[in-house]
């Protein structure tokens, strides 16, 4: 049996991870850093994540959010709701979003693609993304 690897490597391969997803760096290094942090699957980067939702890139904001999606955790579930409710955020990323909650897997996952269904405050392209969400959701079950 292989020993757990030793935490002082995991919070190195963590911070190399945080720095190449935020330094200035071309879009394409800094989408791999991203995604590298999700295959890590450390919930700390999770806030650093939310904060790259912001990025003015799209490509930055689809990378971190494809990589919140991977994290099966409450905060991860947060920020994915966060993000289907934010007025600002563009609809392409809340529909990511509602997509991505399916994989939590939780109760209270369901219940924000179903509140965002009806929810009159978003465009009719995201409500109708969340009843194929919901959809979708009620087919996995089967």
């Amino acid at each position: 049996m292989e020993a757990a690897p030793a935490p002082a490597m995991d919070d190195a391969a963590l911070l190399r991870g945080l720095l190449g997803a935020v330094r200035p760096a071309p879009e394409e290094i800094r989408a791999i850093a991203i995604e590298d942090l999700a295959l890590l699957g450390d919930a700390r980067a999770l806030d650093a994540l939310a904060t790259l939702l912001w990025d003015p890139n799209p490509r930055i904001q689809q990378a971190a959010l494809r990589a919140v999606t991977l994290f099966q955790h409450a905060r991860a579930e947060e920020i994915l709701a966060n993000v289907v409710r934010h007025p600002r955020l563009p609809d392409a990323l809340k529909i990511q979003a509602l997509n991505g909650l399916v994989f939590q897997r939780t109760p209270t996952a369901r219940r924000a693609v179903q509140d965002a269904a009806v929810d009159s405050r978003l465009t009719a392209g995201v409500q109708n993304a969340a009843r194929a969400v919901v959809t979708q959701w009620d087919a996995t079950r089967r």
